[in-house]
């Protein structure tokens, strides 16, 4: 790897990674730990994420339950869980609330794959940031006489495979997640 791509690789990794991370919390109809485990939950006067204030697991297919650690937070994980606009309607059983995870209408589907998409969107848009940001600093050091016209090609054409690449990979992740949320 050309050392003047490694930062540029690495933002175009981490870019990944986060629409992975992005597209694992649309819900697909079965009961997955990272639907939830980012909801802010207000508890001890601080925004939390709900991971950081109970276990969560996936007992059934269909069923998520959360075990609250401090049991006065109950209430505020429920809360918080009804307010993230998923869908879902948790119930208490002393410290633990239970999260069943309803079967997907046509319509929700449709929905949950326009943000998909939109998700996607967002990630090649970052990337697009990225590379500009790039060349502007490369036309910088070409006007500053440190590289040259062919070393700014060469460039350039390194980096837009990096993107080429990339873009495939956010649309393959993208169709995937259409495709599970699709699935009966």
């Amino acid at each position: 790897m050309d050392p003047n791509l490694l930062t540029f690789s690495q933002k175009i990794q981490d870019s990944l990674e986060h629409l992975q991370k992005e597209l694992s919390a649309i819900r697909a109809g079965r009961a997955n730990p990272s639907l939830i485990e980012n909801i802010p939950i207000n508890a001890y006067g601080a925004q939390m994420k709900l991971m950081e204030v109970g276990t969560i697991t996936t007992p059934q297919p269909a069923l998520l339950t959360i075990q609250v650690w401090d049991g006065g937070l109950t209430r505020d994980v429920e809360k918080a869980i009804m307010s993230a606009n998923l869908g879902l309607t948790p119930s208490t059983e002393g410290q633990v609330v239970r999260v069943p995870i309803p079967p997907l209408t046509e319509e929700r589907r449709q929905e949950f794959v326009k943000v998909a998409h939109t998700k996607g969107e967002e990630a090649k848009i970052s990337i697009r940031q990225h590379r500009q940001d790039q060349k502007d600093e490369w036309a910088k050091e070409k006007t500053a006489g440190e590289i040259g016209e062919d070393e700014l090609y060469r460039r350039e054409k390194l980096m837009q495979e990096i993107v080429d690449k990339a873009n495939l990979e956010f649309d393959s992740l993208v169709k995937q997640k259409q495709e599970d949320l699709m699935q009966i």
